[in-house]
């Protein structure tokens, strides 16, 4: 399971693991859902959030799956997500 869970833009998620020491070797799965900058959206996107994450954390792989899962939360909920793999 990805071990890493943050609500910074993707450029800064990305940018502090390559900054990081990687010795450790575990893999991390960055996501960038789009939220405006208000409470109301800000709240809809929490709930997808979690969703989103229960959704990986109840995959038997969720490296195998990802590509249907995201797949399957843009159709469901209409917004684009962005994702990428690191390692930290």
């Amino acid at each position: 399971m990805p071990s890493l869970f943050a609500c910074l833009t993707r450029v800064q998620q990305c940018i502090d693991l390559n900054n990081r020491d990687h010795a450790l070797r575990k893999c991390v799965l960055i996501i960038n859902l789009e939220v405006k900058d208000n409470h109301e959206e800000a709240a809809v996107g929490a709930r997808l959030a979690l969703d989103l994450c229960q959704e990986i954390e109840a995959a038997d792989s969720w490296e195998e799956s990802i590509d249907d899962i995201v797949s399957g939360f843009e159709k469901q909920q209409r917004r684009k997500l962005m994702y990428s793999i690191s390692f930290y």
